[in-house]
């Protein structure tokens, strides 16, 4: 047997695929990448990514607790979210959101559809009630005896506020609340609550809904956001979280919401925190559920709706599925926190046959299958 013939010249070794040595280190014909290219192009990536969702970036920074983290990040975002806007860059993050079938802002893959423009009320069709609310529609209604009863020409306006809780309940309530006698209004916004209403004014909100839908029906889901000291609309602390300053300050808060969504006639239903996945959260979320019930307690036209002993596991704890009959129904997210589709419509229901109970609503507005 012959011995293997050397190449002649570097072309023949080339073609062979044998790795030779040049000026560069080069290992099977592929040459490597310098560690300090590598670092640029992962730094020029974090950069564009940076300017593309700076504005999505600054809106998370600004609802999060005051501090120097806090200080920091808008400090940073605020110029690159300022370019952003200004060249179209945030529009551009936007189509690419959505051509991947998602919607900027939604948390941790919950589904988290965007509020409604707050619909006008078509003329001869408001104040059914005949309430003013006072002057600046902040005081509470004589107590009315049931929600009115609806008609295709006339339907039953149900408007559903809150956080990302609500911004669910309301997208799939239209599941439940049938739309021939019920037009449901989903006002729900992701990251807000009753702490800052420097970032988010909520009364305020609550006043333009009353003003312009004049509901007769709202649903406020809200508190998850509400871990934290609470601030005035300036921005100043008022009641840092953990002291007993906290609990009476939230709960007038909360008093003042439900005095302005009944300021001409609306009957509510204030639906409490679900028990979460997260431990760490339960016992402030049991605290802001008791704060809750009491003030529906003393105030006319509300009523509370325990969300949380409606969905908790029969020994108390977290359980992400809801028995029914003799099925065993997956309800909640992944996230330990949001309802997922068919949770949203059993909530939807429940608080629904809440209504009948507490304000006569129709039954036949709304359907109990899911």
């Amino acid at each position: 047997m012959s011995e293997p013939r050397a190449p002649e010249n570097k072309q023949e070794e080339r073609r062979e695929g044998r790795p030779q040595e040049s000026g560069a280190r080069v290992l099977y014909a592929r040459r490597l990448m310098p560690a300090g290219r590598v670092l640029v192009v992962i730094l020029v990536t974090l950069l564009a990514w940076t300017v593309l969702y700076a504005p999505t970036l600054k809106r998370a920074a600004e609802a999060s607790p005051l501090g120097a983290r806090r200080a920091v990040s808008l400090a940073f975002l605020k110029p690159i979210a300022a370019i952003s806007d200004w060249i179209g860059l945030d529009e551009l993050a936007d189509s690419m959101e959505r051509a991947v079938g998602r919607e900027r802002g939604r948390p941790g893959g919950a589904f988290v559809p965007a509020p409604e423009d707050i619909p006008l009320t078509p003329k001869g069709d408001e104040d059914p009630h005949g309430g003013n609310g006072g002057k600046d529609g902040d005081g509470a209604t004589a107590e009315a005896d049931s929600i009115r009863a609806p008609t295709p020409d006339r339907k039953l306006r149900v408007a559903i506020v809150g956080d990302s809780l609500a911004a669910g309940l309301g997208y799939f309530a239209e599941r439940v609340f049938l739309s021939r006698l019920v037009r449901v209004s989903g006002q729900g916004r992701i990251s807000t609550g009753l702490a800052r209403p420097d970032y988010f004014n909520w009364p305020y909100t609550m006043r333009r809904i009353v003003e312009r839908f004049d509901p007769d029906l709202v649903i406020v889901m809200l508190g998850e956001n509400d871990h934290q000291s609470l601030q005035n609309a300036h921005g100043d602390r008022e009641a840092q979280i953990g002291t007993s300053e906290w609990p009476p300050t939230y709960r007038e808060r909360v008093l003042r919401m439900m005095r302005i969504a009944t300021s001409r006639g609306a009957k509510v239903i204030w639906a409490g925190l679900p028990i979460s996945a997260d431990f760490r959260l339960r016992d402030h979320s049991r605290r802001q559920n008791e704060i809750f019930a009491f003030a529906a307690s003393i105030s006319n036209d509300v009523a509370y709706f325990d969300a949380w002993d409606r969905f908790r596991e029969p020994g108390n704890g977290y359980t992400a599925y809801f028995r029914e009959g003799r099925r065993v129904i997956l309800i909640r997210e992944g996230d330990g926190l949001h309802f997922n589709a068919v949770g949203y419509t059993i909530l939807a229901r429940e608080i629904a046959k809440l209504a009948v109970e507490e304000f006569g609503l129709s039954p036949r507005t709304f359907q109990t299958a899911i």
